[in-house]
């Protein structure tokens, strides 16, 4: 079943990246981060998608998995 994660790490993406990283979602953040998000179908390509980041060596910050179909709410 798919479970949604943000995966934060170090440094500003372009956004054309996003084909590099399963089609997920990439927000800037604020203190030179990126956020990519969305839904991946297990934990097979979440492991892929750690091995992608190691290979362009870019800094992994954190890993949050928010559980099947639960994309977390803003709070603004």
């Amino acid at each position: 079943m798919p479970e949604y994660y943000e995966i934060k790490i170090k440094g500003n993406l372009d956004l054309c990246w996003s084909d590099w990283f399963s089609g997920l979602t990439l927000t800037h953040l604020e203190g030179d981060q990126t956020m990519i998000s969305g839904f991946l179908p297990d934990q097979a390509a979440l492991h892929g998608l750690l091995e992608t980041i190691r290979d362009l060596n870019i800094p992994l910050i954190t890993v949050t998995c928010f559980g099947p179909s639960a994309q977390p709410l803003d709070e603004d």
